[in-house]
């Protein structure tokens, strides 16, 4: 396999991001916001605050590169280049190790797609496809590092702290055990001695600026392990689209890979056992929450199942080989094709929004969204979470989600309409359209959302002026009498929120 042939199905799996305006990612809306802001954009609700954050990826690059290319065509360059290192990387970490491109580069591809990149995780995706770069290189370099290579792996990870800190931990722990294995092999403990010095230091500046740069913010709820409840995300590092594990898929590729090295079909590079170990290991021990962010027990069963792959070699007859190549390009093919046809029509729904918001959104609006779980019923609704969103791109509004934890995010919201904002990620989700009232009346009874995820939303009619309810075109639940109808849309409905009372005395 040739270099071009990893491009091109990068190419092929980037193509949804450009066959849509806006990928239903429950994140994306929440990250364009950010990058508008951060880039310039008006609202009378927000500021931008600099600080040395270990998540600024997209921080940096999107609005750098609008400036050029527009807002929203950034974005999207930034995500295709996020995907695209996740199928370039584990290639070059191939070539590092076997002198060529192989078929395993083909088979690690089929890994880009999973939960980071459909939740909208874009930093950690765009960080850990650059991991992977790091590692090859590294790999690529052994036997030849000097002095000026030291210092470049240094800023390097340094660089990487910056994008996403938990990428930079991912690769330190496949570095470390890499470095481990080939420690071991040194006859001289001097020797030894030496080269683990010098690897720690690499990690020297990226450490002082987690101790001494990085701002402190809120408490989250510390690390929090579900391993009932995660189990089955572990089992499934591919997905074809949003919710959508490919267990069948990821089953056939397990079963494959162990029948492959049972059979001599697969040979795995010596040097890679220990990271794979550590890895796996890493896999089953992720806890669900750790340092305010959730999702940690998705960031590293697609990074095991790409590099499990590109450390193999394929050694079967070139029959074999072209058939097996032809498969998983036509099942590449597919999954894009899926994505597309699965993006497109929330592409068409979203677009539908922002049409309405554009005429019947004040501008400044300050914008709710709600849920009709009832109506809803069994589908998802974490792609329409940030939906609002948009609004602060297309009006300068107010919305309670957008994210502006002070040590994860740049952006702050100014007083007094941070206490109506969530300040966590444990709040990060909308309420349903039968908490309003009890949120209205400031009753807690025995939901415990009430008190835990949506303190914020007390008395919420004192604070925002329109609310976005959506109900994906199902029964819809009664709502209070304090929310009017303003517009009604196809899966959604746009309403003016009443002040009582109440608001007065406040």
């Amino acid at each position: 396999m040739r270099g071009v042939g990893i491009i091109l199905v990068a190419a092929v799996l980037a193509l949804p991001l450009w066959l849509v305006r806006q990928p239903a990612m429950p994140d994306y809306p929440a990250h364009l916001a950010t990058y508008y802001l951060i880039a310039g954009g008006a609202s009378q609700y927000y500021q931008v605050v600099w600080a040395w954050l270990p998540n600024l990826a997209g921080e940096i690059v999107v609005p750098l590169l609008s400036k050029i290319a527009g807002l929203e065509l950034a974005a999207r360059l930034f995500m295709t280049a996020a995907l695209a290192l996740w199928v370039i990387g584990p290639a070059l970490i191939g070539r590092a190790l076997f002198g060529r491109f192989g078929l395993g580069a083909l088979f690690a591809a089929f890994f880009a797609y999973n939960a980071n990149f459909f939740w909208g995780f874009l930093n950690y995706q765009f960080a850990m496809g650059a991991a992977f770069v790091v590692f090859a290189v590294w790999i690529a370099s052994e036997g030849r590092r000097g002095p000026l290579h030291y210092a470049g792996f240094a800023l390097a990870l340094l660089g990487l702290y910056f994008c996403h800190l938990f990428a930079l931990t991912a690769l330190g722990l496949l570095m470390a055990a890499y470095e481990a294995g080939r420690i071991l092999e040194l006859s001289s403990r001097r020797m030894q001695m030496e080269r683990a010095a010098k690897f720690a230091a690499l990690f020297l500046p990226a450490a002082c600026a987690f101790l001494f740069l990085k701002p402190h913010g809120l408490p989250g709820n510390g690390i929090a392990f579900d391993f009932a409840d995660t189990a089955f995300d572990k089992l499934a590092p591919i997905e074809q689209s949003f919710d959508n594990p490919s267990y069948v898929l990821a089953g056939l590729l397990a079963l494959f890979f162990a029948v492959g090295l049972w059979n001599g079909w697969l040979k795995l590079d010596r040097r890679m056992r220990w990271p794979l170990i550590a890895l796996a290991i890493a896999v089953v021990a992720m806890p669900e929450w750790a340092m305010g962010g959730w999702g940690v027990h998705l960031r590293l069963p697609p990074v095991l199942g790409a590099l499990a792959f590109a450390s193999c070699e394929f050694r079967l007859d070139r029959r074999s080989m072209q058939a097996l190549a032809f498969c998983a390009c036509g099942v590449l093919a597919f999954n894009a094709l899926a994505l597309a046809r699965d993006w497109m029509p929330r592409d068409r729904q979203f677009g539908e929004f922002r049409s309405a918001i554009a005429t019947q959104l004040p501008v400044n609006a300050r914008l709710l969204t709600v849920l009709d779980g009832d109506a809803i019923g069994y589908r998802s609704d974490q792609p329409y979470w940030h939906m609002a969103e948009y609004a602060i791109v297309d009006r300068g509004a107010f919305t309670p989600l957008l994210f502006t934890t002070r040590d994860q995010h740049l952006i702050r919201i100014v007083p007094p309409w941070q206490k109506f904002a969530a300040a966590t990620a444990e709040q990060g989700s909308p309420p349903d359209v039968d908490e309003l009232d009890d949120l209205a009346h400031y009753r807690i009874d025995e939901d415990e959302d009430i008190a835990n995820v949506f303190p914020y939303l007390m008395g919420f009619q004192c604070a925002y002026r329109q609310a976005v309810v959506v109900h994906l075109n199902g029964p819809r639940t009664p709502l209070p009498p304090m929310l009017k109808l303003r517009w009604a849309g196809s899966f959604y409905a746009l309403y003016d929120i009443v002040p009582d009372v109440s608001c007065r005395k406040t």
